[in-house]
């Protein structure tokens, strides 16, 4: 491109607030929604992710429809098939291997292809987080580990992985003093703000046509941050509600101990999760197992966890793999089974109005594949029992973006395209 003068840019127009930052995009040359809906039943959702995905032999059952033999490391999952929908063959195409695919499971691209135009990395939950969690203290809650979730601007979002720090900020009340010391630090990113929105306005000035397309992503950035701003405020003065800490001190009648140490806070961080969906404290939840190679003090355990993943069929090791894996398991089982107990505001099972996904962008740690992803749905008043098989097309499945559309839909959110969609699953969930 020629006849544009190279502008330098100053350090201003990037904010770096508290815990926020937003990086002004490269030039060559130099939405949400925030009314609150009317009133309607309650729809929640959560988002489990185990990060190396599940070995494809113990998890994909051999028969479809409803008579099929639940596979190896799902038999923890038997009372549930009822009111879960199982399937073979989702893909994200366009995503290659490796360890990154781990981070595309919720939006389907990856971050080396988006680099004109990062909003396509919003993920599933974020949009969902927009329409949901406009009347909750929390619009999302990112838990565990993964770094799976985007934000509308292209970031990865953060997580939390102690349980404690979890029930505080769900249970918790500040003291007056911490109030208004975050007063006094919303006030200070709201003018920051401000200085740079005016700044970004008058750069528009100096931009061409395209880069004034990449100016109003940032602006986007802006809004979301805004928001952010503008929620913590109004939620300050707002008791949360009163709940026992014994999930996560134990209960003193029966000198109950509670672990808060992975592996063993699964069970806590599941419990957490109940009461925050239960107490309206968010409706949109994400939960995370980590990967690297730790070693799972299970019995019958020897090597880590990346170690194990990479077992190459040798009978050895996946044994030792789906000792973890029948874990996961049987933790999101007693999970579904608390969601069908626990009753919302309503009176009605939580698990009715809350559809949960389990699931990975990684298909095959051994390989590193991002093919034949691992993906059941539960719940949400979905049309649930079978397994579904869907064909391949040389390399690629049926696109996971049909599913998440049909998501989407049964949110009330009138979408037909999302991620890598050709279409959507209603004919088989709805």
């Amino acid at each position: 491109m020629t006849g544009i003068p190279k502008v330098e840019l100053p350090r201003r127009e990037v904010l770096r607030g508290l815990g926020i930052a937003i990086a002004l995009p490269g030039f060559t040359s130099l939405r949400a929604e925030s009314e609150r809906k009317p009133t309607r039943p309650t729809r929640r959702f959560v988002c489990v992710s185990p990060n190396y995905g599940m070995n494809p032999g113990g998890f994909f059952p051999s028969e479809t429809g409803s008579q099929y033999e639940m596979p190896a490391l799902l038999k923890a999952l038997q009372p549930h098939r009822e009111c879960l929908s199982l399937f073979t063959n989702l893909d994200h195409p366009g995503v290659g291997g490796g360890h990154g695919c781990s981070n595309t499971f919720l939006n389907g691209v990856e971050l080396k292809s988006t680099k004109e135009n990062p909003q396509q990395l919003l993920s599933l939950d974020q949009r969902l987080a927009e329409h949901l969690g406009q009347t909750t203290r929390f619009p999302s809650m990112l838990l565990g580990s993964g770094g799976f979730s985007w934000s509308r601007a292209g970031i990865r979002l953060p997580t939390q992985s102690d349980p404690v720090r979890v029930f505080t900020n769900l249970f918790v009340d500040d003291t007056a003093k911490a109030k208004q010391q975050t007063r006094q630090f919303l006030d200070e990113d709201t003018s920051i703000l401000d200085v740079v929105h005016q700044d970004a306005k008058s750069l528009r000035l100096r931009l061409a046509t395209a880069d004034q397309q990449k100016l109003d992503q940032y602006f986007t950035s802006i809004r979301e941050v805004e928001r952010k701003l503008t929620r913590q405020a109004e939620w300050i003065d707002v008791r949360k509600p009163t709940i026992k800490d014994d999930v996560i001190r134990g209960r003193d009648d029966d000198d109950t101990i509670v672990d808060l140490q992975y592996p063993y806070n699964t069970s806590v961080m599941y419990d957490l999760m109940v009461l925050a969906l239960q107490t309206n404290s968010t409706n949109v939840i994400c939960y995370g197992h980590p990967g690297g190679n730790r070693l799972f003090p299970f019995d019958g355990i020897t090597l880590g966890y990346h170690s194990l993943t990479h077992h190459g069929k040798r009978p050895e090791l996946l044994k030792e793999l789906s000792i973890i894996e029948r874990f996961y398991a049987s933790q999101f089982a007693t999970f579904l089974g608390k969601l069908k107990e626990t009753k919302d505001s309503d009176g009605r099972p939580l698990l009715d109005s809350t559809a949960v996904l389990f699931g990975s962008g990684m298909g095959n740690a051994s390989s590193h594949s991002s093919r034949n992803l691992p993906v059941l749905l539960a719940g949400g008043g979905f049309r649930h029992g079978k397994h579904h098989r869907f064909e391949r097309h040389n390399r690629d499945g049926r696109p996971l973006g049909d599913l998440f559309v049909s998501i989407l839909q049964q949110f009330e959110i009138e979408q037909d395209q999302f991620s890598n969609n050709g279409s959507n699953l209603n004919h088989l969930l709805t």
